[in-house]
């Protein structure tokens, strides 16, 4: 039996461990647009994603459509929600107040809108023991990219 050094051992165990929960996470992958169907004719699609970053938050704060709660953000996934065209207010629970933390977009029927949210650990209120989280617009060439990386929980 061939001698393996603790350390690469140690790497390979973690390693391992990795693509185990990887392998059992169904990825949104390319084909996420079939997988959640053609966006419903005079409605505007939002898709809400959120990368997970270890060395960023793991708490699971509420997102908000114009002050009413939605669903919560969970690190490493996507979901979609449908919406009647019109301007909206997206925003996340957070402790800290910071600029650019909501957005504000408007939603033309038959479109599709990329949110992500984000979280920045190192920016904190003396008073607050929670993170600061922030929604935005990304493009949806971002959007695509980031759909390989994540799980897809449906509809939302």
């Amino acid at each position: 039996m061939p001698v393996v050094p603790r350390r690469s051992f140690l790497i390979g165990l973690g390693l391992a461990a990795l693509g185990g929960g990887a392998a059992s996470s169904e990825t949104a992958g390319p084909n996420l647009a079939q997988t959640a169907g053609p966006v419903p004719p005079g409605v505007a699609r939002v898709w809400f994603l959120r990368q997970f970053q270890p060395s960023e938050s793991l708490q699971m704060p509420m997102i908000f459509v114009n002050g009413a709660p939605l669903a919560s953000s969970q690190p490493g996934t996507t979901f979609f929600h449908d919406f009647s065209p019109g301007s909206y207010a997206f925003s996340v629970e957070t402790c800290t107040q910071d600029f650019n933390q909501a957005a504000t977009p408007n939603l033309p029927p038959d479109s599709q809108t990329y949110l992500e949210i984000q979280s920045l650990k190192s920016f904190r209120s003396w008073d607050c023991i929670a993170d600061t989280f922030y929604v935005r617009a990304i493009p949806a060439e971002r959007a695509q990219l980031y759909f390989l990386q994540l799980r897809y929980l449906g509809a939302g």
